[in-house]
C-alpha cells in the first residue's frame, strides 16, 4: 500500500477533525427521515448518533470503538464487525465517513451499493491521496486553510484533537482518479466532489427495481 501524501503537520496544538468538519455537510445531503440508516465504520458514533431514521444501525472493525459507542446511546443497534462479511440488511440510507479508506477500493464500494435499498442513498466522505497537478493546485487553498481553521480552534480551546487517540489510523488512501473509475462500474451516475481539507464526497442514489 502506498503512504498516503501529506505535505505539512501541523503542531499538535493546531491540529483538528477533518471528518467532524464534514459532518454537518453530510447530514444535510440524507433524507429529513429514513425508515432505516446504517452508518459504516461507525468509530465512536458520534454520525450515527446524529442519524435521521427509525431504525440506526452502525458498524465497526474495532471491538473497542463499538465498546465505547455502545455506552453512549441504546437507541442505535452497534454491531462489532466485518462490514464486508457481517450479515447485514438492505438500509435507506448508508453512510461512510472516512472509513471507505480502510477497505480495498472497489469491494469495500460494491459492498456499500449493495447495502443500499433500491432507491436508497449512500453517502460518502472518504480521504483521498494527493497524486495530480490539480490535487496539488488545490494544496495552495488547503494548506493555509488548514492552518487558519487550527490557529482559530486553538484560540477557542477546540484545538488539538484531530482524532480519538484509540481510534485506528489508516495512513493510505486511494487516488481520486481510482476513486471515480471505481465508481463509474460500481455506483454509475454518482455524484463525486473534491474538498478541501483532503476529502472528496461521493453521493449515490440505487436505482429503483423496474
Amino acid at each position: 500500500m502506498r503512504e498516503k501524501q501529506r505535505t505539512l503537520q501541523l503542531p499538535e496544538r493546531l491540529r483538528w477533525d477533518h471528518n467532524a468538519w464534514y459532518r454537518r455537510w453530510l447530514l444535510r445531503q440524507l433524507p429529513s427521515r429514513a425508515g432505516s440508516a446504517l452508518d459504516v465504520g461507525c468509530g465512536l458514533g458520534d454520525l450515527a448518533r446524529s442519524l435521521r431514521a427509525d431504525e440506526v444501525t452502525a458498524i465497526d472493525a474495532s471491538a473497542r470503538m463499538i465498546e465505547r459507542a455502545s455506552a453512549t446511546s441504546e437507541r442505535v443497534r452497534w454491531i462489532h464487525g466485518d462490514v464486508l462479511t457481517h450479515d447485514l440488511g438492505r438500509y435507506d440510507v448508508v453512510t461512510a465517513e472516512a472509513s471507505l479508506h480502510h477497505l480495498p477500493l472497489r469491494e469495500g464500494l460494491t459492498r456499500l451499493a449493495e447495502l443500499t435499498k433500491p432507491g436508497g442513498l449512500l453517502v460518502v466522505i472518504g480521504l483521498y491521496m494527493t497524486a495530480t497537478r490539480a490535487d496539488r493546485a488545490m494544496e495552495l487553498v488547503t494548506l493555509p486553510a488548514n492552518a487558519i481553521v487550527g490557529l482559530a480552534k486553538a484560540v477557542n480551546g477546540t484545538g488539538g484533537k484531530p482524532h480519538d487517540p484509540e481510534m485506528p489510523v489508516v495512513m493510505t488512501a486511494p487516488t481520486l482518479r481510482e476513486i471515480r473509475a471505481a465508481a463509474a462500474e460500481i455506483t454509475p451516475d454518482a455524484r463525486i466532489r473534491r474538498h478541501v481539507f483532503w476529502r472528496y464526497s461521493l453521493v449515490w442514489r440505487a436505482p429503483e427495481f423496474h
